[in-house]
Protein backbone atom coordinates (compact mmCIF):
# COMPACT_ATOMS: atom_id res chain seq x y z
CA UNK A 1 0.00 0.00 0.00
CA UNK A 2 1.03 3.65 -1.37
CA UNK A 3 -0.17 6.54 0.16
CA UNK A 4 1.01 10.17 -0.92
CA UNK A 5 0.82 13.43 -0.68
CA UNK A 6 1.67 13.76 2.87
CA UNK A 7 4.42 15.65 2.41
CA UNK A 8 2.96 18.87 0.36
CA UNK A 9 1.19 20.28 3.87
CA UNK A 10 3.84 22.98 4.25
CA UNK A 11 5.71 23.42 7.43
CA UNK A 12 2.04 23.70 9.44
CA UNK A 13 1.87 21.14 12.59
CA UNK A 14 -2.05 21.61 12.20
CA UNK A 15 -1.81 20.53 8.44
CA UNK A 16 0.84 17.50 8.79
CA UNK A 17 -1.33 16.47 12.27
CA UNK A 18 -4.63 15.99 9.66
CA UNK A 19 -2.54 14.81 6.96
CA UNK A 20 -1.54 12.29 9.37
CA UNK A 21 -4.53 11.10 10.37
CA UNK A 22 -5.07 10.73 6.90
CA UNK A 23 -2.21 8.40 6.43
CA UNK A 24 -3.55 6.35 9.42
CA UNK A 25 -6.69 5.98 8.00
CA UNK A 26 -5.78 4.66 4.46
CA UNK A 27 -3.67 2.18 6.60
CA UNK A 28 -6.46 0.76 8.76
CA UNK A 29 -4.27 1.79 11.81
CA UNK A 30 -6.21 1.53 15.05
CA UNK A 31 -4.06 2.61 17.64
CA UNK A 32 -2.71 5.78 16.11
CA UNK A 33 -6.84 6.98 15.24
CA UNK A 34 -7.71 6.32 18.36
CA UNK A 35 -5.00 8.09 20.23
CA UNK A 36 -6.07 11.81 18.05
CA UNK A 37 -10.05 10.70 18.19
CA UNK A 38 -11.80 12.38 21.50
CA UNK A 39 -13.99 10.31 23.70
CA UNK A 40 -17.23 12.22 22.95
CA UNK A 41 -15.99 12.67 19.09
CA UNK A 42 -19.10 12.32 16.72
CA UNK A 43 -18.44 10.73 13.00
CA UNK A 44 -21.06 11.51 10.55
CA UNK A 45 -20.84 9.46 6.96
CA UNK A 46 -22.21 11.48 3.99
CA UNK A 47 -23.30 9.08 1.29
CA UNK A 48 -26.04 9.83 -0.82
CA UNK A 49 -29.33 10.36 0.16
CA UNK A 50 -28.12 8.95 3.86
CA UNK A 51 -26.12 10.06 6.48
CA UNK A 52 -24.69 7.75 9.27
CA UNK A 53 -24.05 9.60 12.85
CA UNK A 54 -21.60 7.70 15.17
CA UNK A 55 -20.52 8.78 18.41
CA UNK A 56 -17.52 8.31 21.08
CA UNK A 57 -14.29 7.01 20.63
CA UNK A 58 -14.34 3.28 20.42
CA UNK A 59 -17.55 3.53 17.98
CA UNK A 60 -15.79 5.91 15.99
CA UNK A 61 -12.35 4.26 15.71
CA UNK A 62 -14.50 1.27 14.67
CA UNK A 63 -16.57 2.71 11.82
CA UNK A 64 -13.34 4.47 10.55
CA UNK A 65 -11.74 1.27 10.14
CA UNK A 66 -14.43 -0.02 8.08
CA UNK A 67 -13.78 2.54 5.22
CA UNK A 68 -10.35 0.95 5.18
CA UNK A 69 -11.51 -2.00 5.40
CA UNK A 70 -12.11 -1.39 1.61
CA UNK A 71 -8.36 -2.06 1.35
CA UNK A 72 -7.27 -0.03 -1.28
CA UNK A 73 -3.38 -0.35 -2.83
CA UNK A 74 -2.77 3.39 -3.29
CA UNK A 75 -4.13 6.46 -2.11
CA UNK A 76 -3.19 10.43 -2.29
CA UNK A 77 -4.09 13.24 -0.20
CA UNK A 78 -4.64 16.15 -2.70
CA UNK A 79 -4.61 18.99 0.63
CA UNK A 80 -4.73 18.86 4.23
CA UNK A 81 -6.18 22.47 5.29
CA UNK A 82 -7.20 24.15 8.71
CA UNK A 83 -7.82 27.49 9.79
CA UNK A 84 -8.88 28.12 13.72
CA UNK A 85 -10.51 24.87 15.26
CA UNK A 86 -11.47 23.73 11.63
CA UNK A 87 -10.19 20.93 8.92
CA UNK A 88 -10.15 19.97 5.60
CA UNK A 89 -8.87 17.10 3.37
CA UNK A 90 -8.96 15.72 0.44
CA UNK A 91 -8.08 13.12 -2.07
CA UNK A 92 -8.73 10.12 -3.51
CA UNK A 93 -8.33 5.58 -2.18
CA UNK A 94 -7.80 3.28 -5.50
CA UNK A 95 -7.94 -0.41 -5.35
CA UNK A 96 -5.02 -1.17 -7.92
CA UNK A 97 -2.56 1.23 -9.37
CA UNK A 98 -3.22 1.28 -12.50
CA UNK A 99 -6.80 0.72 -12.42
CA UNK A 100 -9.80 3.21 -12.97
CA UNK A 101 -11.34 2.25 -9.68
CA UNK A 102 -11.25 6.16 -7.44
CA UNK A 103 -12.69 6.30 -4.55
CA UNK A 104 -12.22 10.23 -3.72
CA UNK A 105 -12.92 11.56 -0.47
CA UNK A 106 -13.65 15.05 1.53
CA UNK A 107 -13.14 14.87 5.08
CA UNK A 108 -14.22 18.05 7.43
CA UNK A 109 -12.74 17.81 11.06
CA UNK A 110 -13.01 20.34 14.40
CA UNK A 111 -10.67 19.92 16.56
CA UNK A 112 -11.49 19.50 20.60
CA UNK A 113 -8.79 23.17 20.82
CA UNK A 114 -6.75 25.21 18.55
CA UNK A 115 -3.98 23.06 19.35
CA UNK A 116 -4.93 20.61 17.38
CA UNK A 117 -4.49 17.10 19.52
CA UNK A 118 -8.04 15.80 18.88
CA UNK A 119 -10.72 15.55 16.50
CA UNK A 120 -14.51 16.45 18.41
CA UNK A 121 -16.10 16.37 14.72
CA UNK A 122 -15.16 14.48 11.68
CA UNK A 123 -17.96 14.42 8.87
CA UNK A 124 -16.34 12.38 5.96
CA UNK A 125 -18.12 12.80 2.16
CA UNK A 126 -17.96 9.42 0.21
CA UNK A 127 -18.24 8.78 -3.52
Amino acid sequence: MTFTGTDSCGNSPKNTFVARFEEHLFAGARDPLAEVVADDCVLQIMRMGTVETVTGRAEVVDALLALSAYVPETGHLEAAITHGKAAAAWGYWQTEADSNDLRHFSHTMWFTTHKAEAFAQIRIFQT
